[in-house]
């Protein structure tokens, strides 16, 4: 009775380390994870992802922000890495040193910047429920190693379709645009336009963009700004294809959300 108690024990050890391993790289890989979004991922109860987050919160592997508005707005605490849980990490797998040195200012970094972390691997949820077993998904975490085949500032997922379709786009750029003006989104699209024109995409490579915008009106408004811009670089629309949605759109059950041309709606 005692080996199996010691037995059952061992497995629930080795289960639990394994648990921690799989979160810790998780918040690497996305900067920042709240207990819904993790609950949503590994298709576990809320109460255990809490459970998860605050035992590495007190093992002193995770910095958790949370203060009385979380509570009044309903949201939830927010965690990422503290110095001690990049060097857990480090010890047990390979990490990108540039990347693993932005996790040193996690503890004091803006609200907004929590918010679009959050908002990508939400993003990341979504498209893993609307497309099972179809993308590859990378993050910064990943493309930092291979930045000359990405504009700068990098983008906040690169989806890569697993099995190669030759009817479909099979490589795609996704940038959150969802709080930032007409100005600045003009800036982003003309460095995927300068990218482009640097040649540094091979032909079979060229991604599709796609941009997430605050509402339907800054998307048709997009559009015709990226259609403006096509001209002005002479680029034809099928060379660089840009598709865009809302994020309400996003996060609703509708997979058909993005759009190229106005009234032209598909999916990925």
């Amino acid at each position: 009775m005692e080996r199996k108690t010691i037995k059952a024990m061992a497995k629930e050890t080795i289960k639990s380390h394994s648990i921690h391993i799989q979160t810790l790289t998780l918040t690497y890989k996305f900067r920042y994870i709240s207990a819904p979004l993790l609950a949503e991922l590994r298709h576990i109860n809320r109460t255990v992802a809490f459970r998860t987050l605050e035992t590495l919160h007190q093992k002193d592997l995770l910095n958790k922000r949370f203060d009385k508005s979380y509570k009044l707005l309903g949201k939830p605490a927010s965690y990422s890495l503290n110095i001690n849980g990049i060097n857990y990490l480090k010890e047990r797998m390979e990490l990108n040193k540039n990347y693993a040195h932005t996790h040193y200012k996690n503890k004091i970094n803006s609200e907004r910047f929590i918010t679009e972390s959050l908002d990508i691997l939400r993003t990341f949820v979504v498209l893993n429920e609307s497309y099972p077993d179809t993308f590859t998904a990378f993050t910064k975490a990943e493309m930092t190693a291979f930045s000359d085949k990405f504009p700068k500032p990098l983008p906040h997922l690169y989806l890569n379709r697993m099995k190669l379709d030759s009817a479909r786009p099979n490589f795609y750029m996704l940038d959150i645009l969802t709080g930032q003006d007409k100005k600045v989104i003009a800036a982003r699209i003309d460095k995927y336009f300068k990218h482009y024109e640097s040649g540094d995409w091979e032909e079979e490579e060229h991604p599709v963009i796609l941009l997430v915008v605050a509402d339907s009106y800054v998307e048709r408004e997009t559009l015709k700004m990226i259609d403006s811009m096509k001209d002005s670089n002479y680029i034809e629309d099928d060379e660089l294809v840009f598709m865009l949605t809302t994020q309400k759109a996003l996060f609703s059950e509708n997979k058909n959300i993005w759009t190229s041309k106005e009234n032209e709606i598909s999916t990925l």
